[in-house]
């Protein structure tokens, strides 16, 4: 719904689908590399601790056994750490991963604005502030890796209207915002219920491509099911009943292509559901902090590290060995699609 995307940001009329020329199925692992903090007060009174990052190293070679190639998303508290930086610039001389922005307004300057939920989402800051904190993070970026960066995330998901221009402006040319299927409003961010995972094009001064979050609504109900799903999540509260008897039932269950908090089973109903759709691009998510037991919601102990790493494998494996995708870091994405 590349009209929508226009009323959350200011995208080109002419977005596009983004398909593949020789439709090859596209791989890609894509990880939110960030400070820990406390998931219960993500904002305020936040100890920013990078202690984890050092497990790149054990993330790299099981990412390697694979064929793929991670992209980091970095945030600004990583780029002043100089043992994280060490072994991302390590792994990037090497070609071990890709790496990109991920701006987080609260820990990135300049500062001024309130801390809150609300300013949390950079829609709700002004163009100038997005602009300010966005060059600080590549400017930091730069210096940390003599390189430009051309991969961009929202911290939260959370695009602006002035998002795609500032992309355009500073020599993007992937943006990864769009959480499909995923309401934020109701704490002051945008509504991407209405979009599924397929990347398209936009862009008004050059083309850039999107490449969402690959989050989707499949079952038995076919194409019935997301819109139905829908519908229910419109009035979420109301109806949380009837939305947790679709996802049982497996008539429309929302499901995530991540270890966090969805098994290898149902990662593969999503990969199948959407490709019998005709998707043929899809990012492998997670959150660096899930590389240490402890440090946030989906891995709480040495157990949960464990089952993670199986569930990542699992699906590499899947995708890899079963359903002959081809993985490649997110730079090398817009090059294989038309």
């Amino acid at each position: 719904m590349h009209g929508a995307f226009s009323n959350i940001a200011k995208v080109s009329p002419s977005s596009t689908t983004a398909a593949s020329a020789a439709q090859p199925r596209i791989g890609t692992v894509v990880i939110d590399v960030e400070e820990d903090f406390d998931w219960d007060r993500p904002l305020q009174g936040t100890a920013k601790s990078t202690f984890h990052l050092r497990n790149l190293r054990v993330l790299a070679e099981i990412l390697q056994s694979y064929g793929a190639t991670p992209t980091y998303l970095l945030t600004y508290p990583v780029l002043q750490d100089p043992d994280a930086v060490a072994i991302i610039r390590h792994q990037l001389e090497r070609g071990l991963c890709d790496a990109g922005l991920q701006l987080h307004p609260w820990v990135t300057p300049p500062f001024g604005e309130d801390v809150s939920l609300r300013a949390s989402f950079l829609g709700n800051l002004s163009a100038n502030q997005e602009e300010q904190k966005l060059l600080s993070l590549r400017a930091r970026f730069i210096e940390c890796f003599g390189i430009e960066p051309v991969i961009y995330r929202a911290g939260r998901y959370g695009l602006s209207l002035y998002t795609p221009a500032l992309l355009e402006k500073h020599g993007f040319t992937i943006d990864t915002s769009i959480a499909p299927r995923t309401n934020f409003e109701p704490d002051g961010g945008p509504d991407y219920r209405g979009f599924d995972n397929a990347p398209f094009w936009f862009g008004q001064a050059r083309r850039l491509l999107e490449v969402p979050l690959c989050r989707g609504v499949v079952g038995w109900g076919g194409g019935f099911g997301p819109a139905f799903y829908g519908r229910l999540a419109e009035q979420s509260e109301q109806r949380s009943g009837l939305l947790s008897l679709l996802a049982r039932s497996r008539c429309a269950e929302r499901i995530t292509l991540s270890p966090e908090g969805n098994d290898f089973t149902a990662m593969r109903r999503l990969v199948r559901g959407l490709l019998g759709r005709g998707h043929m691009v899809f990012p492998i998510s997670f959150h660096s902090s899930s590389l240490q037991n402890g440090t946030n919601p989906y891995v709480r102990s040495t157990a949960d590290l464990h089952l993670f790493y199986d569930r990542l494998s699992g699906i590499l494996d899947h995708m890899a060995s079963r359903l002959q995708f081809r993985f490649m870091a997110m730079a090398a994405v817009p090059g294989k699609l038309v």
